[in-house]
């Protein structure tokens, strides 16, 4: 089987055909089908699952055409460390915006159409929706909201947790390059750190009485389309299950090499060499290996909730959890600064949790706190008002 595609004929492939004889390892065609990976999309029919523990989110896309060579060789020539760990050298497709959803066809020759810019949008009934946007934060927002029923279900009845929600943003994830007036980076130049500040704020807020009641809606499983359905079928046959709130966590990777950003064979070899040199120098942010650049997110996956709860004083100290390494390599999780919010919302001048820190950034005061914290709850309601516009758009069942 080509790890790169879909085995022939599995459905959605140029491939599938009602009768095709498929490969062994195809998706299902049949609901309910036993085949060997009949937990892979369509299988999923025939499956019932009792509860979800864990989900991890990571991007989806860049959405960057580029870099800009001359500032990419300065910047790393002059300031690595900064150059590899917060670059400001790489170009987006400003405004891209994806295809019409309530109209959405494949193409007939199976070939991805080229994403529309904002500027070359038709006239349409729906709202424009950010193609970085969308493939990194709001599809994965609008999928967890659907599946809060199995999320907000625990172990056992007795059991005072339930699933964990892992948001995967970066360390490049800064102000700067957030605005609240364009929530989806539609007129950014940096879309894809957008993003990333856009988790820092949603997972960081997430518990806190301030934004309760913006939250409220979206973890409400009988608000979802299964909820819904649940509801309607009838309230004397329905199971009395306990419902748990699931709790949202923060990581980042760190650097390691992906293919996100396609660049030739050399320079993939090159950056790797630039990347071992300023973890050498002391950057504890370059992992390198995607596998330990995973530490950070297993270890929020694989760690008892009321472990990490109590880490996080209940959702009053929640950090971002980086992967991270010393100068060999070996890798451990580290908390990660953020701005505004510090390492855990409170203002802490730890000599110690300066590693890694960002050239010129200011430490957290209690003022930026609480704007952070506001700013979170400007966010939820903007992204709990775009799921239900989306919903009526697409004619989602009431």
């Amino acid at each position: 089987m080509d790890g790169a595609k879909l085995p022939h004929g599995s459905p959605g492939t140029q491939s599938y055909s009602e009768g095709v004889q498929q490969d062994r390892w195809a998706l299902s065609q049949k609901p309910g089908s036993t085949g060997l990976l009949r937990a892979w999309g369509w299988g999923l029919s025939g499956i019932r699952l009792p509860r979800l523990d864990v989900i991890i989110l990571s991007a989806g896309i860049g959405g960057w055409t580029g870099l800009s060579w001359y500032e990419a060789v300065r910047e790393v020539l002059f300031n690595p460390v900064e150059a590899t760990t917060w670059p400001t050298y790489k170009l987006a497709n400003v405004g891209a915006v994806v295809r019409s959803q309530s109209k959405f066809k494949a193409s007939s020759s199976g070939e991805e159409a080229r994403q529309p810019l904002l500027s070359e949008k038709v006239e349409s009934t729906e709202p424009p929706l950010g193609e970085v946007f969308c493939a990194n934060v709001f599809g994965h927002y609008v999928l967890v909201h659907e599946l809060m029923p199995l999320l907000s279900r625990p172990s056992s009845p007795t059991s005072e947790s339930s699933g964990k929600i892992i948001w995967m943003s970066s360390v490049e994830a800064i102000a700067d390059h957030f605005s609240i007036n364009d929530i989806q980076g539609l007129k950014s130049l940096h879309p894809y750190e957008d993003t990333k500040r856009l988790m820092d704020y949603i997972s960081l807020t997430a518990d806190l009485p301030s934004t309760k009641r913006a939250v409220a809606s979206y973890f409400d499983p009988s608000k979802t389309v299964t909820g819904r359905k649940a509801a309607k079928i009838s309230q004397d046959d329905a199971e009395d299950l306990p419902v748990v709130k699931p709790k949202i966590y923060l990581t980042h990777p760190g650097i390691f090499a992906s293919e996100i950003l396609p660049l030739p064979a050399i320079l993939v070899a090159i950056y790797k060499l630039v990347f071992l040199f300023v973890r050498w120098i002391g950057s504890p942010w370059h992992p390198i290996d995607p596998y330990k650049a995973a530490v950070a997110p297993t270890w929020l996956a694989l760690t008892d909730n009321e472990i990490l709860e109590d880490m996080e004083d209940h959702g009053n100290k929640k950090a971002k959890w980086g992967s991270a390494t010393n100068t060999s390599g070996e890798e451990r999780v580290m908390q990660t600064e953020v701005e505004g919010w510090g390492w855990h919302g409170n203002v802490d001048d730890s000599g110690e949790k300066r590693i890694g820190r960002r050239r010129n950034a200011i430490d957290a005061t209690k003022e930026s706190r609480e704007d952070f914290e506001v700013m979170g709850g400007k966010c939820w309601k903007q992204l709990e008002d775009l799921r239900t516009t989306w919903e009526e758009v697409l004619g989602v069942e009431e």
